[in-house]
């Protein structure tokens, strides 16, 4: 069997690799030969994407599911979660997702505009785990929540938490550390626990 220099690469890379530091023995974690792949494909593309990043979840469709516009850049260890329903994730041209920050979706849209800055740690989902039923427990039940918008040329601080169901408008600033719990209109800036507006607009 014939290797072409991709695949020659990679299979020496693998064998002077620890399983250990390779692999993940999840079944639900983008992995091995296809993780390669999918990120090679990506920089090709024109985004940048660290090869620590994690793509998580249902991954039949992740080609329709997660879609990165071009100059996507994503730093270290940033995580996208993929449910097992049809939600999708779309990050415009230009983003910046900041080190270890955390995009989820499982039925919803999460969709971040155009030149758009995502400071480190910071965490966006579209769905919470349900609460309602107190004879399962909550890690059993299922998902409930709605979709995330962030608009154009937003800049969002470091250690930020976007809930399910929050609009954030173009050329809006949210501070680091906050936790936003509802809309944010366009041009303002917000800061705080939960999130209020400090200025802007």
């Amino acid at each position: 069997m014939i290797l072409n220099i991709s695949q020659y690469l990679y299979a020496k890379y693998r064998a002077f690799a620890p399983a250990s530091c390779f692999d993940t023995p999840r079944s639900d974690v983008l992995h091995g030969w296809r993780r390669w792949r999918w990120l090679v494909r990506q920089r090709q593309s024109g985004r940048l994407l660290e090869p620590s990043i994690r793509v998580q979840g249902e991954l039949s469709a992740l080609d329709d599911r997660l879609i990165l516009g071009k100059g996507v850049h994503l730093d270290q260890g940033v995580i996208f979660w993929m449910g097992e329903q049809a939600g999708s994730i779309h990050l415009g041209e230009q983003v910046y997702a900041g080190p270890y920050s955390y995009f989820g979706t499982s039925s919803h849209k999460l969709e971040i505009g155009a030149d758009t800055m995502i400071g480190a740690h910071s965490y966006v989902i579209t769905e919470n785990h349900g609460t309602q039923r107190k004879d399962i427990p909550y890690a059993r039940q299922s998902y409930v929540g709605a979709d995330v918008f962030i608009g154009k040329n937003v800049w969002i601080g470091c250690h930020v938490t976007i809930l399910p169901g929050v609009k954030i408008g173009d050329h809006a600033i949210i501070g680091a550390g906050a936790v936003v719990t509802k809309n944010i209109p366009s041009g303002e800036t917000w800061a705080g626990v939960p999130a209020k507006k400090v200025g802007g607009q």
